[in-house]
């Protein structure tokens, strides 16, 4: 079982919900709800946003942070802070903590732009919000695999 499915089921027990009933609000069936909580499928956005209408904490089942610790992540530090600061493993935590913050957000607005794409009024535009959406999915592309290289430098720099 993944994070993410763990903490899924922990949420849906917490609202104390079956998996078909999850499931339903969240619009899948409920073997697909079981293959979320066991790790064998991850949940698409539209799902994500519906379910955390009726208080399953997303932030939480995403990123493994309480929402109360959410709002104490440090600010990006300033180059002039990190020039300062003799203990580049505090600089590190701090801008780490920094891009968790900003990918909470990021899929914040997934959920937001899957809940509008599925919304009557953008069907007449699809063409165009296609196109958006190719670039988008490039530039995460991109962003993920360059994360990916310098995380997997670093571990083997520190080894």
């Amino acid at each position: 079982m993944n994070g993410i499915g763990k903490r899924l089921k922990q949420e849906r027990k917490r609202l104390k919900l079956t998996q078909s009933a999850l499931g339903a609000i969240g619009g899948v069936e409920a073997n697909a709800q079981g293959h979320y909580e066991s790790g064998q499928r991850l949940p698409r956005a539209d799902y994500l946003h519906r379910v955390a209408a009726v208080g399953v904490d997303i932030g939480h089942v995403v990123t493994g942070i309480d929402a109360s610790k959410r709002m104490e992540m440090p600010a990006l530090p300033s180059m002039a802070q990190l020039e300062d600061d003799h203990d580049s493993a505090e600089s590190v935590v701090k801008i780490i903590g920094q891009l968790r913050q900003s990918l909470w957000v990021t899929a914040n607005a997934l959920c937001e732009v899957t809940r509008l794409i599925d919304s009557k009024e953008q069907q007449n535009n699809a063409d165009h919000v296609e196109d958006h959406l190719r670039v988008l999915q490039g530039d995460a592309d991109l962003f993920v695999a360059l994360a990916l290289a310098k995380v997997q430098k670093a571990s083997h720099e520190t080894h």
